[in-house]
């Protein structure tokens, strides 16, 4: 009997020696595997490095479109600057650019559009859901084009010239609370500016503007143009694994203020105010910030995220929208923003 027990655990030691051989074996295994792995993914960063870098034309985007949460916050550019909604979402950015030995030329696309049901936040009574000025459509639409060229002085700077056209896409036909169709309405509101300069990169995903050349013109034709400096950035990389951010921020700087005065008109040219402005008042700016993750062969999650300061457009949305009825009412240049978020395809 102590025989077969002492058979038994030479065995059982026997087989834990062999089992644990057997593991120990399997982990240096997948050690070496790990290091062949890091090793081909290290080859694999730098090709990506060099097709990044690699000159020539390159093209992409982000295609966004499905169930949105959506809120807005005196973005006058809408048709309900304050309101909040679930849309169907349609939107594009994209980008094609060119970079040559001795000049580049980069080109910028944002456009989208979303139509829906929507309860305003602000000046209604938001406890009266069937009341018809508490149920409105709120018009999501922007379309940002930018075009900008450059030669260049050194592998950093260059000289360059820009072009970029801000506009609205959309517009609804009212008669009263009632919404009755809707119309293609570019330039309501509207901003064209071209401008000159210098163009500094100091990364390959950075480029910075200065243009001291500008004249922006801006619509409604009652709205003031002027000649003006255009300072600007915009950015584009991958800032973790998977996720992508996408910013262009764009300000202008104006050198006068025209004759001063604006008379604000309705959709029918009827005066609603005549405000007077000071040069300050007449700057701008537009940051749009985007972020995409892609978790299935392109399919993944955008967040889109808008904000402006441009006094001239909220005090025109301000005395359409009724919250203000006379110029010394509009006291303030408010922060107008917007956000999406939706389904997204990026290629």
């Amino acid at each position: 009997m102590k025989q077969f027990v002492l058979s038994l655990l030479l065995v059982v030691g026997f087989a834990s020696l062999s089992t644990a051989q057997t593991v120990d074996e399997l982990k240096a295994m997948k050690s070496d595997k790990e290091a062949a792995l890091a090793e081909l993914q290290g080859e694999v960063d730098a090709l990506t490095k060099q097709i990044d870098e690699f000159p020539g034309w390159k093209v992409g985007g982000v295609g966004v479109a499905g169930f949105n949460l959506l809120s807005n916050n005196d973005w006058y550019a809408l048709a309900t600057p304050n309101s909040s909604n679930n849309a169907l979402n349609l939107g594009f950015g994209g980008f094609a650019n060119l970079d040559r030995e001795k000049f580049f030329w980069r080109n910028l696309l944002s456009a989208n559009a979303a139509l829906s049901q929507a309860k305003t936040d602000k000046g209604i009574d938001n406890d009266s859901p069937d009341d018809p000025t508490n149920r409105t459509v709120a018009l999501v639409n922007g379309l940002d084009l930018t075009s900008l060229f450059g030669y260049k002085l050194s592998e950093k700077i260059a000289l360059s010239a820009e072009a970029k056209w801000l506009s609205s896409i959309i517009a609804a036909e009212q008669e009263g609370n009632n919404i009755t169709g809707y119309k293609v309405a570019f330039n309501d509101p509207g901003q064209l500016t071209v401008s000159a300069g210098i163009t500094w990169t100091p990364i390959n995903n950075l480029v910075v503007l200065i243009h001291p050349l500008g004249y922006q013109k801006n619509w409604p034709g009652s709205l003031i143009s002027s000649p003006g400096a255009k300072i600007g950035a915009s950015y584009a990389a991958e800032i973790l694994p998977g996720i992508a951010w996408t910013s262009n921020l764009s300000a202008f700087i104006p050198y006068g203020n025209g004759d001063g005065f604006v008379d604000h008109l309705d959709a029918d040219d009827n005066l609603l105010a005549q405000v007077e402005y000071s040069a300050g008042e007449l700057m701008n700016w537009t940051w749009v910030n985007g972020f995409s993750t892609s978790l299935f062969k392109g399919l993944g999650v955008a967040f889109n995220l808008g904000l402006r300061g441009d006094k001239q457009i909220a005090d025109l949305g301000q005395l359409k929208a009724g919250t203000a009825t006379t110029g010394a009412e509009l006291t303030d240049n408010p922060l107008q923003s917007y956000y999406t978020l939706g389904l997204a395809y990026t290629f």
